[in-house]
């Protein structure tokens, strides 16, 4: 009896293996595999290079990924948050910021393939006009929100519909 209890009392704290196993794995070609939604963050995107590591999201099936390039001396950044759409962080990773709205439908890939939603922000200053986009993308069990800045609109969705959208889980 002591030692069923003694294994009893180990494994019960053991670390649960979904929690501590790592859900981003690195492929030979430089790019990282989520193995929960099955998306490929990869090394570049157009103009836009990987920043870092994809990470996981506090422990969660939540990942995401940074790229940055410089266009006309501006840096331009992006990040793709993947995540299952009963993600307790889903309305942080869609979340608004400031600025003025433009809302419209987007598509990614071949007619009837994925949509979503595309959010423009304009915001002014004295020197210039940019953009922040975020784009919401559902797939099933699993989103992409992409939130991304630049000065031209046609950069920012190339760069949204360059990503590696046949990698997602349920598409």
């Amino acid at each position: 009896m002591y030692r069923e209890l003694s294994l009893v009392a180990l494994l019960a704290f053991l670390p649960n293996g979904r929690a501590s196993a790592d859900p981003i794995h690195p492929r030979a070609d430089g790019a990282y595999w989520h193995h929960g939604s099955d998306w490929v963050f990869p090394e570049k995107i157009g103009e836009f290079v990987r920043v870092g590591i994809p990470q996981d999201v506090a422990g969660s099936e939540d990942a995401v990924a940074h790229y940055a390039c410089v266009e006309n001396g501006t840096r331009n950044t992006a990040a793709v948050d993947v995540y299952p759409a009963t993600s307790a962080a889903a309305a942080e990773h869609e979340a608004a910021p400031a600025g003025e709205l433009s809302e419209s439908a987007f598509q990614v890939g071949e007619p009837g393939a994925l949509t979503g939603t595309r959010r423009i922000y304009t915001t002014k200053t004295a020197e210039r006009s940019a953009l922040t986009g975020v784009y919401i993308i559902n797939a099933g069990e699993w989103r992409v929100t992409i939130r991304i800045s630049g000065s031209r609109l046609e950069t920012m969705d190339a760069f949204v519909r360059a990503q590696r959208w046949d990698s997602l889980a349920g598409h």
